[in-house]
């Protein structure tokens, strides 16, 4: 993992490279297993693996290289706000170390048709390109897209119904995590919420936030932001903190952020303090959702309106202080 990322503009370059040159790169697809991190190599047919190949080629064309809305942010950033790839900056997951070593290799385990059974498939591993350049899709297999001899199906033919007699599952488009130059980019960051150790490296993140919020000591009790680390979506919330609070960075003084929280319209009588008012006390969901939104400088009120917004996605301008030329 690497705090270096490609932006939009990188990581479609990156992705033309497969469309533009669809016809020289290939794909092999990993399947692995319930209870196991090892990729077992699945023995595909040539038609089928040029159908897979566009299949993903398509997906990677149409939602994320033609989505010119998507923004590319770092996952100890992350926010409420949609649209938005992750990139990977924090520990591994154990579920994740599958992706770690490097695919397409000549020797490799295969996937064993006659021993192992395709319903104990729980992700699929896509390696896309060729000696130059490769891509991994990490795709989580859903139950309901698998279909063993446990049940009974029937299949068009010609003029009647026949009997399906062989295993067999459905594979659409989508995937959760995409592996490009050896970084990790997450799509569909639920998906990625769910996985086995996630909450505890982002718990491990969290307490750096926490442990920087502590020592500001503008909290009456420190215990209730210990608390949350016990939620996912609050535990990301501390990570950001610690990587990218504002108020933090530029050790903005505890009777501004007092201050700040008795006259800014939004924040009145929706924050409680202490008796002496010099320190912030959380004690409702409200406020301590707020607080967090504080140490993330989400207040902001417009110089030229003099309205007052709630914003997720702060852009930093560069203030130009010459004046401009004349010609």
């Amino acid at each position: 993992m690497s705090t270096q990322y490609l932006d939009k503009k990188g990581l479609d370059s990156n992705l033309s490279y497969y469309i533009k040159n669809k016809d020289n790169i290939a794909i092999i697809v990993y399947a692995i297993l319930k209870d196991s991190s090892t990729p077992y190599r699945m023995d595909i047919e040539g038609s089928a693996q040029d159908g897979l190949k566009q299949l993903f080629l398509d997906s990677i064309q149409d939602n994320i290289i033609d989505n010119q809305d998507l923004h590319i942010l770092p996952l100890s950033s992350a926010d409420e706000r949609g649209n938005v790839i992750y990139h990977y900056d924090i520990q591994w997951p154990a579920e994740l170390t599958s992706l770690h070593p490097t695919l397409g290799q000549l020797i490799e385990p295969v996937f064993d048709f006659n021993k192992q059974l395709i319903d104990n498939i729980r992700v699929l591993l896509i390696c896309i390109g060729n000696a130059d350049q490769q891509i991994v899709l990490y795709k989580t297999m859903a139950p309901v897209n698998i279909f063993s001899r446990t049940g009974f199906f029937l299949m068009k033919s010609e003029t009647r119904l026949e009997e399906i007699k062989n295993d067999f599952f459905r594979v659409s488009g989508n995937f959760q995590i995409m592996k490009i130059e050896g970084e990790l980019y997450v799509i569909d960051l639920k998906s990625v919420e769910k996985m086995f150790g996630f909450h505890e490296v982002i718990k491990r993140e969290a307490k750096i936030g926490m442990k920087a919020i502590e020592q500001m000591d503008i909290l009456v009790d420190i215990d209730v932001i210990k608390e949350l680390l016990e939620d996912v979506k609050y535990a990301r919330k501390l990570t950001k903190i610690a990587k990218a609070s504002p108020v933090i960075e530029a050790k903005i003084e505890n009777n501004k952020i007092i201050e700040f929280c008795k006259i800014y319209p939004y924040l009145k009588n929706r924050i409680r303090f202490s008796a002496d008012g010099t320190k912030i006390s959380l004690d409702t969901k409200v406020s301590k959702d707020l607080f967090i939104k504080i140490l993330m400088d989400d207040f902001l009120t417009s110089q030229l309106t003099q309205f007052y917004y709630e914003s997720l996605a702060k852009d930093t301008v560069k203030v130009v202080t010459d004046a401009p030329k004349g010609n």
